[in-house]
């Protein structure tokens, strides 16, 4: 009887952890999405779209769909090129498309009328301003992590460059919209990067830093109004990416 209320316990003990590291995953990953059309504004559909990773090279590939739409999901961040290929016309390329943590990069082609010679190169301007949802976030780069200066390495402190984001004051924690620095969630890679006693986040206040500045490649902060995937949060969610091999 003893071994089967224990059997029983272990399995509950395991069950609430397994959920709880499920619970605490959120998205590491970009995507991109856009719409092909003619000179017209006509959309074009069935054109074949070559999407690649210039720091991997890695490539997927898609066609439009009946609207001329196309979307690329759980991509890596970085830099990308976009090549379109449809009958008829010019050649597609738009080099430069930053992909960025927890954001869809989109791409709006037009292609021109032309042989199978013809070819059009665009590079992209950037990051611009974020379209395709309505939280308010901010995403710190890694050329803000190399180069700007802050006080002992700590990264996550470049959360303070936020909107409505602002020092505790007290443990050096950070506040979103005059909320307690407790109420945030952080995440490394989609993991849960909190303290479990103090429910803030990993290495502030009580313990050395477990993850160093020169390991983040960029990480999102979202702010408010943010997707319900993130969660755990009555504050700001900081949403972090490593650097991985290339």
């Amino acid at each position: 009887m003893l071994k089967q209320i224990s059997y029983r316990l272990l399995c509950v003990a395991l069950a609430l952890t397994i959920s709880q590291f499920a619970f605490a995953q959120s998205a590491v990953t970009g995507a991109v999405s856009g719409t092909v059309s003619d000179p017209s504004g006509a959309v074009i559909p069935s054109a074949v779209v070559q999407l690649t990773n210039s720091g991997t090279g890695r490539d997927e590939s898609a066609s439009t769909g009946g609207e001329g739409r196309f979307r690329f999901g759980n991509l890596q961040p970085g830099i990308y090129s976009l090549t379109i290929k449809a009958t008829g016309f010019a050649d597609y390329k738009q080099t430069g498309i930053v992909v960025e943590v927890g954001r869809t990069a989109s791409i709006d082609a037009a292609l021109k009328v032309g042989g199978a010679d013809a070819s059009v190169e665009v590079v992209a301007d950037g990051a611009l301003v974020n379209t395709e949802s309505k939280e308010f976030s901010t995403n710190i780069n890694q050329t803000q992590i190399n180069n700007l200066p802050i006080n002992g390495r700590r990264w996550s402190d470049f959360a303070l460059l936020s909107p409505g984001a602002t020092p505790d004051g007290t443990f050096g924690l950070i506040s979103f919209r005059g909320i307690s620095g407790l109420l945030n969630n952080n995440t490394i890679d989609g993991g849960d990067n909190n303290q479990a006693f103090f429910s803030e986040e990993r290495g502030r206040t009580r313990m050395g830093y477990s993850i160093s500045q020169s390991a983040i490649r960029e990480f999102q902060v979202n702010t408010s109004n943010y997707s319900a995937e993130y969660g755990r949060s009555a504050g700001g969610v900081t949403n972090a990416v490593t650097k991985s091999g290339t």
